[in-house]
């Protein structure tokens, strides 16, 4: 596996963290005035989604932070 790997599930993730931000956003403005505002099925639908990129973006930056790891040991045994 290499860091690029890791690096562009990140980049994925966040897109879609972004685009469910987005469809948030959207929900919130057509529906208007905050106090008559009710939870939507395309507002629990954009928040839900965003939790397994959530979770897949920590991953990735734990892989690239295991990655580091392997290195650095690799490179004292060699030392």
């Amino acid at each position: 596996m290499q860091i690029t790997n890791n690096l562009d599930g990140m980049l994925h993730a966040q897109m879609q963290v972004n685009q469910s931000a987005q469809n948030i956003a959207q929900v919130a403005n057509t529906i208007g005035d905050p106090e008559l505002q009710e939870v939507s099925q395309d507002l629990v639908d954009a928040i839900v989604s965003q939790v397994p990129q959530t979770i897949s973006y920590e991953a990735n930056a734990k892989g690239i932070e295991t990655q580091q790891a392997v290195a650095d040991v690799l490179l004292n045994i060699k030392a």
